[in-house]
This record gives structure tokens, C-alpha cells and sequence, in this order.
């Protein structure tokens, strides 16, 4: 089974290695971190340094989270015009 790292820990070791220049195979031996684990934390980071921030959502999670809400929306509306026009039939 693989082993799971927080956030934080994933975000201190990333910067150890890109912001302070610490080498990357050391840096991993260090943590107890396979080479090629770190290595992926720095690629992400490199392409996003926000995403092992706390309440970091990515930009696909954001997408299905708006897609959600609109369809929500878009169901609310819906109940409201039958809501309308049931009322507006009864005057």
C-alpha cells in the first residue's frame, strides 16, 4: 500500500529542493521519500506552487464543483417557473 503525505509536508520538502537549492536525491534519502515521489512533488509544484497549499483546489475540481452548482441552479430555476406558473394559472 502507498504511503499518503500531507499537504504541508509535501509543500516544506518541494521547497527545501526549488527555493533553498537543497539536492533533490539527498533531500529524499533525508525523508525517507522514494526518489521518483519527490521527484513528481517538484514537477507538480513547479507547474502550480499553490498546490500543496492547504485549501488548494485544482482547476478540474473547481470545474466539477461550478458544473455541480450550475446544475443545481439550472434544477432551482426549473421548480421555480412550474412554481410560476402554477400560481399564475390560479388567479
Amino acid at each position: 500500500m502507498a504511503k499518503s503525505y500531507s499537504r504541508s509536508f509535501k509543500k516544506m520538502v518541494t521547497e527545501l529542493i526549488i527555493i533553498q537549492k537543497h539536492s533533490t536525491m539527498k533531500t529524499a534519502e533525508e525523508f525517507n521519500v522514494p526518489l521518483k515521489t519527490v521527484e513528481n512533488w517538484v514537477t507538480a509544484f513547479n507547474k502550480d506552487s499553490h498546490c500543496f497549499d492547504e485549501d488548494y483546489i485544482s482547476p478540474q475540481e473547481q470545474i466539477a464543483k461550478l458544473e455541480k452548482e450550475l446544475k443545481q441552479e439550472r434544477e432551482t430555476n426549473e421548480i421555480l417557473k412550474k412554481a410560476v406558473a402554477f400560481f399564475a394559472k390560479e388567479k
